[in-house]
């Protein structure tokens, strides 16, 4: 069956569009066509850039004709989250004050792809400032998962996973600090990649509000969504290219040009840590799949970093969260939000030093700590290619209500249902990756079949820091073993 525009990989459709098969306003065309057909359903691209893409489609088109080509991405229409800046449209991240704030600049990640040759579609959903874990703001209202509208695509890059479910972009933009690309990802069955901290350029993402001290300086990155790991690798590519624009990016390791053969491959696994539950049928499915590994030639191992205090890194993760995303709040006031919070937070590891107040000296041995997870999890991967893990206690679940607020961010209090077992809303969606955040490790997230239940399931392939390139080739080969799938809307 041939797949159509709409489900073509980003890398295929710049293929064929420097072929003169397709043409770049053909390929624009197509995706405004199913933009306007589903997106209602969905609810995944909140702004359109139509005059403007269908413009730029005819100018790649013009220099396709006279055998000029504007970089990888000529002509292919892509999406970028609402919380970074495209120049001349409305940059929201889905707070209400910044309803009708439109960008003077790009973002760097969007200059980047800009001056590849991507075209700008429009902007995708996203959480209020990018902080929770499904996909809903006071502006745009909530995102639909295309495999059940009454299930989340997860957040905050849910817009972004929803779309490439949906065949309403190639490719997508999204960024992460809890997860935000890799749970989406898994909950719609598409490829994310969290890159090594620092590596890609940040500047132009919101938060920071304009005109806000960016507090952000560990932990969050942006990062590219796809429906091929193909696509993960060709954005990384652009993404990471030096910029006068932001000089502080750290350099990646060479890759050693090698082709990766299975049978050299060492891999580590394992399906649960910390003691957080992992519904069986993730757990059926990742132990099935070091199984086709294992008889494939690598080298598997069912094992995880030695010394790793879970709960003391989840901490870790939620005192840089605290200290910098309330950067400006006075030791008083969060004194008084420790006192109304303790009980709330006391269930929830990765929440529990958010609010309360800091010091210096706190910040500094946050760093330290972090410093020696980093050691820690970085020597086990000396002697492993990657370590595979979950990326949630479960597949997608239905829309979960929010029980109250805190300022802009909704309290989630009712827990969720992870084989008829009670589990904290952030617990179950947060536990898997945030050890990975706080280790700035670089994961791909990558479908490997459906569960039992209908619904994708994803896994974390893990790797060494700053050897992210190294980490997209492995994937590529692990996703050969992985069991393929048609999108719904591929069936229609």
């Amino acid at each position: 069956m041939q797949t159509s525009i709409n489900f073509l990989s980003a890398s295929e459709l710049a293929s064929k569009i420097r072929s003169g098969e397709l043409t770049s306003r053909q390929v624009v065309e197509s995706f405004f066509a199913q933009i306007k057909k589903h997106n209602p359903t969905y609810n995944a691209v909140v702004t359109l850039n139509e005059a403007d893409a269908l413009a730029q489609a005819d100018i790649a088109d013009r220099a396709q004709a006279n055998g000029q080509f504007f970089g990888a991405l000529h002509g292919v229409p892509i999406t970028i989250k609402d919380t970074y800046k495209v120049k001349g449209l409305r940059a929201t991240s889905g707070y209400l004050p910044l309803k009708d704030y439109i960008a003077d600049d790009d973002a760097v990640a969007v200059k980047l792809l800009k001056e590849a040759g991507a075209i700008i579609l429009g902007k995708t959903n996203t959480t209020t400032l990018a902080m929770d874990m499904q996909t809903d703001n006071p502006i745009f209202g909530r995102t639909n998962n295309p495999w059940d509208v009454e299930r989340t695509p997860a957040g905050s890059s849910g817009g972004c996973a929803t779309a490439l479910a949906a065949g309403m972009t190639s490719l997508s933009i999204g960024s992460d600090l809890a997860g935000s690309i890799r749970l989406p990802s898994s909950f719609c069955g598409v490829y994310g990649l969290k890159p090594t901290h620092g590596v890609l350029s940040m500047e132009g993402h919101i938060p920071p509000v304009p005109g806000q001290v960016n507090g952000f300086r560990t932990l969050a990155v942006p990062g590219p969504l796809a429906r091929s790991v193909d696509d993960l690798a060709l954005a990384f590519d652009i993404l990471s290219q030096p910029t006068s624009h932001d000089r502080k990016v750290a350099p990646l390791l060479p890759d050693d040009g090698q082709a990766i053969d299975i049978s050299k491959l060492r891999i580590a696994w394992m399906d649960g840590f910390g003691g957080v539950p992992v519904s069986f049928e993730i757990k059926d499915k990742l132990s099935g799949f070091a199984k086709k590994l294992t008889e494939a030639g690598a080298t598997v191992h069912k094992a995880e970093p030695q010394g790793m205090d879970y709960n003391e890194i989840w901490e870790l993760w939620s005192a840089f969260v605290g200290m910098q995303s309330n950067l400006d709040m006075s030791n008083f006031m969060r004194s008084i939000g420790d006192f109304f919070s303790k009980n709330t937070v006391k269930p929830i590891p990765m929440h529990r030093k958010i609010v309360g107040p800091v010091s210096v000296k706190q910040l500094m041995q946050a760093l330290e700590l972090q410093s020696q997870y980093i050691t820690k999890m970085d020597n086990f991967l000396s002697d492993y290619d990657v370590l595979l893990c979950p990326v949630s206690s479960s597949t997608a679940f239905k829309h979960h209500a929010h029980t109250g607020n805190f300022g802009d961010f909704k309290i989630y209090n009712t827990p969720l249902k992870v084989d008829g077992a009670d589990v904290h809303y952030y617990v179950a969606t947060q536990s898997y990756t945030t050890i990975f955040t706080a280790t700035d490790s670089p994961v791909v997230s990558m479908p490997i079949g459906l569960g039992e239940s209908g619904l994708p399931i994803n896994l974390q392939v893990v790797g060494k820091r700053y050897t992210d390139r190294h980490l997209l080739k492995v994937a590529k080969i692990l996703d050969g073993y992985a069991e393929k799938f048609q999108y719904p809307l591929m069936r229609n």
